[in-house]
C-alpha cells in the first residue's frame, strides 16, 4: 500500500508547481487562488496540461508554455459554463414538470398511483413502486416546509395530485417518471419539444451490460420514438445538472454516451456525432430544447462568447476537447440559433 502524499503549505505548493514546469510570474496571485479554491480542486484543471511523454522520475511535468494564469482561466471558464448549463437545464426542467404533470393529470389527479398509466415494463420490473417510494419519501420530508403540500395534507387527507407532486420531485425523479410513462405520452411530450421520431434503430440487437435505472432498461427495449430520445437526453441533462450543482469539473468530462440519430435527422444537428459523450452534445440539445421553452433566448450566443473569451489563440487547450467539431461555428446550429432566427425547416426533416 502506497503512502499518502504529505501535506504541503501554500508556498510549498507553488514551489512544486514551478518545479514541474508551470510558469507562475506572481506567486502572490497563485497564493490567493490556491487558498480560495484549493490545490486538489485546481489539480483537475492542470491535469490536461501534464506532458504524457515526460517522465521526470520524481513527478509529472507540464507541457512547455503552461502558465498558472491559463489554469485559472480554465477554472473560471468551467465555473461559468456550469452556470450557463444550470440556467438552460432549469428551463427545460420546469417545462418537463409542466408537461408531465399536465399529461398524467389528464388521466386523473392521482394518476401516478395507477400502474395502468405507465409503461408495462416500468410497472412489471418494480420501477414504478420504487419511484413511488422515493416520491412519498420526498413528500414526507417536505410536507411541513412546502405550503402547497401542507395545504393538501390539511385539506385533502394528504392526497397530493400529480401536478403538485411534479414540483416536489428532483430532476432525477422526474426523468425516471418520464422514462416510465406510456410510449404515446412520452412521444407527445417529445414532439412538443420538436424532437422527431428516430429514423432507424441504432443497434441490431439488445444492448448488453448492467444497468438498473428505468431509463436504461426502457432504452434497451425501444428502437425508435421521440420519447425514447428525450428520455435519454433527460438522463444526460440530469448528470450534467448534478456535476454543475456539486461544483465538479465539467468542461472536458466524459459523460454517459447517448445516441443522436433522431436529432441528427434534423438538419440543424447534422454535425452531431453518432454517440454523444461530451458536453458539446449536451450544449447542442439544450440549445434545441430552449427554442421551445424559451423562444428568442440568447443563451447559446452568450455561451459562444464565453468560449471565445476563454480559449484564446495562444491557449494550449481547445474546444475540441469538449467534443466541438473543428468547424463548429460554421454548423447550422451556431449559424441559426446564435442569430436568433431558426427557420421551421431546421426543426423537422
Amino acid at each position: 500500500m502506497a503512502d499518502l502524499k504529505p501535506f504541503l503549505t501554500i508556498a510549498q505548493q507553488v514551489e512544486r508547481l514551478e518545479s514541474r514546469g508551470m510558469a507562475i510570474p506572481d506567486s502572490s496571485i497563485a497564493d490567493r487562488w490556491l487558498r480560495a479554491i484549493g490545490y486538489y480542486r485546481l489539480s483537475g484543471y492542470w491535469y490536461p496540461f501534464v506532458d504524457p511523454n515526460v517522465d521526470s522520475g520524481s513527478g509529472s511535468q507540464f507541457v512547455s508554455g503552461t502558465t498558472f494564469d491559463e489554469i485559472v482561466r480554465m477554472y473560471e471558464f468551467d465555473r461559468h459554463l456550469k452556470t450557463y448549463m444550470l440556467s438552460a437545464i432549469e428551463r427545460v426542467e420546469v417545462a418537463i414538470r409542466s408537461q408531465v404533470g399536465h399529461t398524467l393529470g389528464s388521466r386523473g389527479p392521482m394518476s401516478h398511483l395507477d400502474g395502468d398509466n405507465f409503461d408495462p415494463l416500468f410497472v412489471g420490473n418494480g420501477d414504478h413502486m420504487d419511484w413511488l417510494a422515493t416520491a412519498f419519501g420526498r413528500v414526507k420530508r417536505q410536507r411541513n416546509k412546502d405550503q402547497s403540500l401542507k395545504h393538501h395534507f390539511d385539506n385533502y387527507a394528504g392526497r397530493v395530485p400529480i401536478w403538485v407532486l411534479t414540483d416536489v420531485l428532483d430532476f432525477s425523479d422526474l426523468s425516471k417518471l418520464f422514462a416510465g410513462m406510456q410510449e404515446e405520452d412520452r412521444d407527445a411530450i417529445a414532439c412538443w419539444f420538436g424532437i422527431p421520431p428516430t429514423p432507424a434503430p441504432e443497434t441490431t440487437g439488445p444492448r448488453r451490460g448492467r444497468g438498473s435505472s428505468a431509463a436504461r432498461r426502457n432504452r434497451r427495449r425501444r428502437a425508435a420514438g421521440p420519447g425514447s430520445t428525450l428520455a435519454n437526453l433527460l438522463e444526460q441533462l440530469t448528470i450534467v445538472r448534478n456535476i454543475s450543482a456539486h461544483h465538479s469539473r465539467l468542461w472536458n468530462r466524459t459523460l454517459v454516451p447517448i445516441g443522436t440519430s433522431s436529432l441528427r435527422s434534423v438538419p440543424l444537428f447534422d454535425g452531431l456525432p453518432a454517440q454523444s459523450d461530451k458536453i458539446y452534445g449536451t450544449i447542442s440539445t439544450a440549445a434545441f430544447l430552449l427554442q421551445t421553452t424559451s423562444p428568442g433566448s440568447t443563451w447559446i450566443k452568450q455561451l459562444e462568447s464565453l468560449i471565445d473569451r476563454s480559449f484564446l489563440p495562444s491557449s494550449i487547450r481547445t474546444p475540441l476537447e469538449m467534443g466541438f467539431p473543428p468547424d463548429w461555428k460554421q454548423l447550422p446550429l451556431w449559424q441559426h440559433v446564435a442569430s436568433g432566427a431558426i427557420p421551421d425547416s431546421f426543426r423537422h426533416p
